[in-house]
Formats: C-alpha cells, structure tokens, sequence
C-alpha cells in the first residue's frame, strides 16, 4: 500500500485573524486569508476535503492536515 501513496505539494488559502483584544473601526488593517503550501503524503482525496500526513510507514500514518478542497489553489505530484 505504500507504494501507492503520492507525495504532493498542495498550495491553499488559510483563513487568518486579527490580533487579540478590541480593536477601532478607525485602526482597522486589512485581513486577507494567506497563501500557504503544504507537502506530505496524499492519504485522502475526497471532493471535500485532502488529507496530507508528513510521514507514512506499511501500517501508520503520522501528523495529517485536512485542507479542504475549496481552499487548494494547486496540487503538484512528486517524486
């Protein structure tokens, strides 16, 4: 089953938030989402959602990320 796991870079859109506390309507800065890019093995593809682990052995997967697809920008396979 490993060998059938891909490992891809996905580049997505993450929501971001503003700092702690009350802020001033007056003191307002801009908050855009952020670009990021992520790489690990591809161990879920649903239309929903991709689920990355940062490392896989025959029988355990470890640190996984679920980006949901609305969000990926770009997916990349590599060797």
């Amino acid at each position: 089953m490993i060998q059938k796991i891909k490992k891809v870079e996905i580049e997505w859109i993450d929501s971001k938030s503003g700092p702690d506390g009350w802020e001033r309507w007056d003191d307002l800065d801009s908050l855009e989402p952020v670009k990021c890019k992520t790489v690990g093995y591809l161990v879920e593809n649903t239309d929903e959602y991709k689920i990355l682990a940062s490392a896989i052995s025959e029988n355990q997967v470890l640190g996984r990320i679920a980006i949901p697809s609305v969000c990926v920008l770009k997916t990349t396979v590599l060797k």
